[in-house]
């Protein structure tokens, strides 16, 4: 396997190091390496291949485990997929819109306290289960609505596991939300009387429904996607 890069991570390397206990010395001596080879890659990371595959043998990891990892997306922003993916959500938001026109009244279908339930409760969810961290990462990952060029990386993996992950949370927010509206309105005595106010009623509660689709099919579901699939559309590129 060759190494991806002629530059390692110094701190990666002492840390490996110090897990095996071993001195610069006994790296070295591991490793089949001079002394002076060792300290100039935990110096500035300067190496060879051959030395790069010695120290993965003698730490017994991939060389790829040498390198220092990015906690953000490699992306290449052009102005023309960017432009590309504007469009896109253009035309998905005025496809939505017009159905809600033919439906009725735009005013029918505003419900800003579900809203804010939803977006409250998915990422409280997102910085229980991945932490602050997490949580702003999600929030900076949705730039990337607007981006095609993406490498595929750890951190694309990541993001897209957390993408994944805040579907399952808003549509659960959305279930919440309906289980609760509909007692509400099973336990009114007026709703229940009357036909009007009970159809009435059961069609804001479905609004939150509404919204949770638009949120996680029109915009988590593409992002996880278009992150996850990386390694096979970078297969594809080369191919071409």
């Amino acid at each position: 396997m060759q190494p991806l890069n002629q530059i390692l991570s110094p701190e990666r390397i002492k840390s490996l190091r110090k897990d095996n206990g071993w001195s610069q010395e006994l790296l070295a001596k591991a490793a089949g390496l001079s002394l002076r080879t060792i300290q100039r890659a935990e110096k500035d990371g300067n190496s060879s291949p051959e030395t790069q595959l010695a120290l993965a043998a003698a730490f017994n990891v991939s060389p790829k485990e040498l390198f220092s990892v990015s906690n953000q997306p490699d992306v290449n922003w052009k102005r023309k997929n960017m432009m590309q993916n504007v469009f896109a959500l253009l035309v998905v938001t005025g496809a939505i819109l017009m159905l809600v026109l033919l439906g009725g009244d735009l005013g029918m279908f505003a419900d800003f306290y579900g809203v804010l339930f939803l977006v409250l409760f998915t990422y409280s969810s997102t910085v229980i289960a991945f932490g602050t961290h997490g949580f702003i990462k999600s929030l900076t990952g949705l730039s990337y609505l607007f981006a095609n060029d993406i490498a595929h990386t750890p951190a694309s993996d990541y993001l897209s596991v957390i993408f994944k992950r805040q579907v399952v949370f808003i549509y659960g927010a959305a279930f919440i939300a309906f289980l609760i509206g509909s007692i509400a309105i099973f336990s009114s005595e007026e709703a229940i009387a009357s036909n009007t106010i009970f159809f009435s009623a059961f069609a804001v509660n479905l609004l939150i429904v509404m919204y949770a689709a638009i949120l996680a099919e029109g915009v988590y579901r593409p992002l996880a996607t278009k992150l996850e699939t990386r390694s096979i559309a970078q297969q594809f590129k080369v191919a071409e």
